[in-house]
């Protein structure tokens, strides 16, 4: 089982509540963090399957299909609620929005 980080988390949750957001625009929502940062964890989550990027004309759209993502997260142990995720580490259930 992999443990999402936060800024992971806070991603993933950005993009399932929009459900299709521009990666320009998602870089607006995360100030904290920089373009590389952003784009390292865009990629990670895109390799696992968890968001899907696409190239639109100059522009990339990062989209999750929500039974496709809520199948995955839950064959790897995380559950989704609203904006907050939850995954078990252990015997304990921990919850990060």
């Amino acid at each position: 089982m992999s443990i999402m980080t936060q800024a992971e988390v806070t991603i993933f949750a950005i993009v399932q509540e929009r459900r299709h957001i521009l990666l320009e625009q998602l870089l607006a929502c995360l100030p904290e963090l920089t373009w590389n940062q952003v784009f390292t964890i865009v990629d990670g989550l895109s390799r696992r399957g968890l968001v899907c990027l696409r190239q639109r004309g100059f522009e990339y759209e990062l989209r999750t299909p929500p039974s496709y993502a809520r199948r995955i997260l839950s064959a790897r142990g995380y559950t989704l609620s609203g904006s907050i995720c939850f995954f078990r580490t252990g015997s304990m259930m921990v919850a990060m929005a």
